[in-house]
């Protein structure tokens, strides 16, 4: 049976985590960071019941995607990551092989080493991640910099994700068919698009966004920030196979975690292109040429 974190005690677990961890474990009040050029910061929290719950998959995965889900912030800015820092809630009845599963997919990732941290004790299990970044190799992306006249891009087909925490629920008392498993594993197996940016960055992007609260929450982002409009060509949307007819559903959706981008009307991608910036503020859907009502859409923590 393993030991509780109550049987080891906060020094204890600890040291079983420096122990197991030594590169990703500081021993020092606070981290030192070499240089950085742009230093570009974000954070990201996650609580059981909220965001996630244990039994989705083994601890190891769980933070990986926990760990994704946040890099991917930084792969939006057209940074790159140096470090991240964890501070956890843990109740005294959590095994210690559960917490070494999840470090061990925390620090799996070679370029984004746990520089630090805190652990306190709660009811449930939650993680706060602060990720570091650096743009190194030109400026920021961002949602400010979107300009009338700029063509929209998408990294990668929608939908990938949508229903899966419902369709999780599901598995626990029947069979997924294939196409369903798939949408799971890809909603708990994400990857920042960090291997979009050097495209990006050729092709003369100034504003970018992940697509976490769905497309058309993420449009009206940009349209905010940058006092704009969007218009987005529905009919080319890229989309997972059997999201097929669903697309409104599809840019409603978050989790996808794939970038939307802007570039300036004489510039082109490797990527699909899925509208335009316009004068007008607000976001604009079209399909067959005529202009869609999809109301308020995105995900929302207090809606």
């Amino acid at each position: 049976m393993s030991r509780l974190l109550s049987d080891l005690g906060e020094r204890g677990f600890i040291n079983e985590l420096r122990n197991r961890f030594p590169l990703a474990m500081a021993g020092d009040d606070a981290a030192v960071l070499g240089s950085i050029k742009t230093p570009v910061v974000t954070t990201d929290s996650f609580f059981q019941g909220t965001h996630f719950h244990n039994w989705w998959t083994t601890p190891d995965k769980l933070a990986a995607r926990l760990l994704e889900a946040t890099l991917s912030d930084l792969a939006a800015m057209g940074a790159e990551p140096v470090c991240v820092f964890s501070s956890i809630m843990l109740p005294p009845e959590m095994e210690l092989d559960w917490m070494i599963g999840f470090y061990s997919g925390l620090t799996a990732r070679g370029d984004s080493p746990v520089a630090g941290g805190e652990t306190i004790r709660g009811e449930k299990f939650g993680i706060t991640l602060t990720a570091i970044g650096d743009c190194t190799k030109g400026k920021p992306f961002m949602r400010s910099q979107a300009a009338p006249g700029d063509s929209l891009w998408v990294t990668g087909p929608l939908g990938r994700t949508m229903n899966s925490p419902a369709l999780l629920e599901k598995s626990r008392k029947s069979k997924l068919t294939d196409a369903e498993r798939e949408q799971v594993n890809a909603f708990l197996s994400p990857k920042a698009r960090f291997d979009a940016v050097p495209y990006l960055r050729r092709s003369g992007c100034r504003c970018a966004i992940d697509i976490s609260d769905g497309l058309f929450s993420e449009c009206g982002h940009i349209c905010m920030e940058s006092s704009v409009g969007i218009e987005v060509d529905l009919d080319r949307v890229p989309l997972v196979p059997y999201c097929t007819g669903r697309a409104v559903e599809a840019c409603s959706a978050g989790e996808d975690f794939e970038l939307l981008f802007t570039l300036p009307p004489e510039k082109t991608s490797p990527f699909t292109r899925i509208g335009k910036v316009v004068y007008e503020n607000g976001l604009t859907v079209l399909s067959e040429g005529k202009v869609l009502s999809v109301g308020k859409r995105g995900f929302d923590h207090f809606s």
